[in-house]
Protein backbone atom coordinates (compact mmCIF):
# COMPACT_ATOMS: atom_id res chain seq x y z
CA UNK A 1 0.00 0.00 0.00
CA UNK A 2 1.25 3.49 -0.90
CA UNK A 3 1.57 6.06 1.44
CA UNK A 4 -0.52 9.37 0.71
CA UNK A 5 1.69 12.16 -1.18
CA UNK A 6 2.71 15.22 1.16
CA UNK A 7 0.69 17.42 -1.30
CA UNK A 8 -2.55 16.22 0.04
CA UNK A 9 -1.48 17.80 3.38
CA UNK A 10 -0.07 21.08 1.81
CA UNK A 11 -3.43 21.56 0.13
CA UNK A 12 -5.84 20.71 2.81
CA UNK A 13 -3.46 23.06 5.01
CA UNK A 14 -3.58 25.89 2.79
CA UNK A 15 -7.76 25.70 2.34
CA UNK A 16 -7.47 25.43 6.32
CA UNK A 17 -5.51 28.78 6.69
CA UNK A 18 -7.48 30.37 4.64
CA UNK A 19 -11.18 29.43 5.44
CA UNK A 20 -9.74 30.26 9.15
CA UNK A 21 -8.81 34.10 8.14
CA UNK A 22 -11.42 34.56 5.61
CA UNK A 23 -9.16 34.52 2.44
CA UNK A 24 -10.63 32.76 -0.47
CA UNK A 25 -8.35 29.38 -1.78
CA UNK A 26 -8.65 28.95 -4.77
CA UNK A 27 -6.73 25.82 -6.61
CA UNK A 28 -4.45 25.72 -10.06
CA UNK A 29 -4.91 22.57 -12.21
CA UNK A 30 -3.27 21.17 -15.02
CA UNK A 31 -5.63 19.47 -16.86
CA UNK A 32 -5.76 15.77 -18.32
CA UNK A 33 -7.79 13.16 -18.85
CA UNK A 34 -7.63 12.20 -14.92
CA UNK A 35 -9.60 15.00 -13.91
CA UNK A 36 -13.24 15.89 -14.23
CA UNK A 37 -13.37 19.37 -14.75
CA UNK A 38 -15.49 21.53 -17.05
CA UNK A 39 -13.61 21.82 -20.43
CA UNK A 40 -14.99 24.56 -21.74
CA UNK A 41 -12.86 26.85 -19.29
CA UNK A 42 -9.59 24.81 -19.32
CA UNK A 43 -7.32 27.42 -20.75
CA UNK A 44 -3.94 26.71 -21.98
CA UNK A 45 -4.40 22.88 -20.02
CA UNK A 46 -5.22 25.11 -16.93
CA UNK A 47 -8.12 26.05 -14.78
CA UNK A 48 -8.09 27.71 -11.32
CA UNK A 49 -11.20 27.03 -9.17
CA UNK A 50 -12.32 28.85 -5.91
CA UNK A 51 -13.26 26.02 -3.28
CA UNK A 52 -14.63 28.39 -0.79
CA UNK A 53 -17.24 26.98 1.13
CA UNK A 54 -19.48 28.92 -0.70
CA UNK A 55 -18.23 28.61 -4.18
CA UNK A 56 -18.66 24.46 -3.34
CA UNK A 57 -20.38 21.43 -2.01
CA UNK A 58 -19.55 18.23 -0.32
CA UNK A 59 -15.55 19.28 -1.07
CA UNK A 60 -13.69 16.05 0.34
CA UNK A 61 -10.12 15.75 0.32
CA UNK A 62 -8.93 11.78 0.42
CA UNK A 63 -5.56 10.61 -0.24
CA UNK A 64 -5.62 11.06 -4.08
CA UNK A 65 -7.67 13.50 -4.87
CA UNK A 66 -10.20 16.80 -4.16
CA UNK A 67 -13.48 16.74 -5.18
CA UNK A 68 -16.46 19.14 -5.21
CA UNK A 69 -19.66 19.95 -7.13
CA UNK A 70 -20.20 23.06 -7.81
CA UNK A 71 -22.26 25.10 -10.39
CA UNK A 72 -20.80 26.83 -13.89
CA UNK A 73 -23.12 28.86 -15.67
CA UNK A 74 -26.62 27.03 -15.12
CA UNK A 75 -25.02 23.26 -15.20
CA UNK A 76 -23.80 21.55 -11.50
CA UNK A 77 -21.00 19.42 -11.42
CA UNK A 78 -18.93 16.95 -9.49
CA UNK A 79 -15.56 18.13 -10.23
CA UNK A 80 -12.48 15.56 -9.25
CA UNK A 81 -8.64 16.60 -9.42
CA UNK A 82 -5.87 14.22 -8.17
CA UNK A 83 -3.28 15.96 -6.33
CA UNK A 84 -0.66 15.46 -9.24
CA UNK A 85 -2.60 17.66 -11.26
CA UNK A 86 -2.66 20.75 -8.84
CA UNK A 87 -0.02 23.32 -9.91
CA UNK A 88 -0.92 25.56 -6.73
CA UNK A 89 -2.80 26.54 -3.95
CA UNK A 90 -3.16 29.89 -2.76
CA UNK A 91 -5.44 32.69 -1.65
CA UNK A 92 -7.65 34.77 -3.84
CA UNK A 93 -6.77 38.22 -2.53
CA UNK A 94 -3.08 37.40 -1.66
CA UNK A 95 -2.20 34.75 -4.26
CA UNK A 96 1.98 35.42 -3.07
CA UNK A 97 0.38 33.44 0.50
CA UNK A 98 0.16 30.31 -1.38
CA UNK A 99 2.14 27.57 -2.55
CA UNK A 100 3.25 26.57 -6.54
CA UNK A 101 3.94 22.65 -6.90
CA UNK A 102 6.51 21.38 -9.82
CA UNK A 103 4.81 19.25 -11.82
CA UNK A 104 7.35 16.33 -10.54
CA UNK A 105 6.67 17.43 -7.05
CA UNK A 106 4.76 14.59 -6.15
CA UNK A 107 5.30 11.13 -4.63
CA UNK A 108 4.46 7.98 -7.16
CA UNK A 109 0.84 7.19 -6.05
CA UNK A 110 0.65 3.59 -7.25
CA UNK A 111 3.47 2.34 -6.77
CA UNK A 112 5.14 0.54 -3.60
CA UNK A 113 7.83 2.44 -1.77
CA UNK A 114 10.71 -0.10 -1.73
CA UNK A 115 13.86 -0.03 0.65
CA UNK A 116 17.41 0.85 -0.73
CA UNK A 117 19.20 -2.10 -1.55
CA UNK A 118 20.89 -3.68 0.92
CA UNK A 119 24.60 -2.99 1.54
CA UNK A 120 27.13 -5.49 0.22
CA UNK A 121 29.36 -7.14 2.70
CA UNK A 122 33.13 -7.83 2.37
CA UNK A 123 35.23 -10.22 3.99
CA UNK A 124 38.66 -10.41 4.33
CA UNK A 125 40.98 -12.09 2.16
CA UNK A 126 43.87 -13.57 3.09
Amino acid sequence: MSRPSIKSYLVQAIWNWCTDVGLTPYVLVRVDDNCVVPQEFVEDGQIIFDISSEATHNLTFDDREISFEARFGEKALRCRVPYRNIAGMFPQEEPNKGMMFSPNSDEPEDEEIKPPPPKPVFSRVK
